[in-house]
């Protein structure tokens, strides 16, 4: 279960790339994903009796929605700018940032095996944003692609929290009860932005492809996966979701190299190494397991 939600989740980062082509608004896109995840999450949930909406009113549930957010807004930006396959490495390090929220705010120990990860995942990290996916050239630091990286590393720290903070709510609630609240609360915070963007003019066509791309995103990358991965959660161990985060960014990479036909320079496949690299030695060390993946 957990493998077939990393691999659902591996698509989520080109089909975001190619549903951006036909809408004429990223925030506006994204609240359509999950309104659509929302509707189906919520109905299957609540059939299967797993929900309440009882857990709408704790705060920590609309602080790691807000999270949650934050980190979908930046993605979304990021990707009108960067490509797919700079974006799944650059987000899916959150691992690293993980290992170091961990550190700092709960004290829990690195190994020499998790740092060594951080300073190769760090080094992966400048190579990968500072390679420009347009010109093929090696360092160059174009403008707008590497504002489009910077937003997504962003996001990978958003989720990072995310990921902290849904770790300790563990204790109170299941795992499909914090993604099914996250999701949920996603939406709802995206309707003032969505109600804001429309008062001020923003484009909101969509083309029927766009349309094809919100189904996808919404019912299968959200909640058909998070749903997946939450159900096969209790038999993930620590080095287990190591290899299945790699199977995620190694079926982004595939499919925006084959469909989108992106390239990276060979600086960039270099850092991109690096990165893989980093994640498995971060997240296969001595910490306990992933608690909760970003919806």
């Amino acid at each position: 279960m957990t493998v077939l939600a990393s691999l659902i989740w591996g698509t989520s980062f080109p089909g975001i790339k190619w549903g951006l082509g036909y809408v004429g608004n990223d925030i506006f896109f994204l609240w359509l994903r999950f309104l659509v995840a929302s509707a189906v999450t919520l109905s299957v949930v609540l059939y299967l009796k797993k929900f309440s909406f009882s857990v709408m009113k704790e705060p920590v549930i609309w602080l790691i929605g807000g999270l949650n957010t934050a980190g979908f807004v930046l993605q979304y930006a990021g990707q009108t700018f960067t490509t797919a396959s700079k974006t799944s490495l650059l987000v899916d390090i959150n691992v690293m940032a993980v290992a170091i929220v961990s550190y700092f705010a709960f004290r829990e120990r690195l190994s020499r095996m998790q740092l060594g990860g951080v300073l190769l995942g760090t080094f992966g990290i400048v190579l990968v944003a500072s390679s420009s996916a347009t010109t093929g050239n090696g360092i160059s630091f174009n403008s707008e692609e590497f504002l489009g990286d910077v937003l997504v590393y962003l996001a990978g720290w958003s989720w990072a929290f995310f990921i902290v903070a849904s770790k300790k709510t563990l204790a109170r609630h299941s795992a499909i009860e914090i993604s099914s609240g996250a999701i949920t609360v996603c939406m709802l915070l995206l309707i003032p932005a969505v109600a804001y963007l429309s008062m001020t003019g923003a484009d909101f066509t969509i083309e029927p492809t766009g349309w094809l791309a919100v189904v996808y995103l919404g019912v299968l990358c959200t909640s058909a996966a998070i749903l997946l991965w939450a159900m096969g959660l209790e038999g993930v161990s620590a080095t287990a979701s190591a290899t299945i985060m790699l199977i995620e960014v190694v079926t982004a990479l595939v499919i925006s190299f084959s469909l989108l036909e992106e390239t990276l320079s060979r600086a960039a496949i270099v850092g991109a190494v690096c990165v893989l690299a980093a994640i498995y030695l971060v997240a296969s060390g001595p910490e306990e397991k992933s608690a909760v993946k970003a919806t």
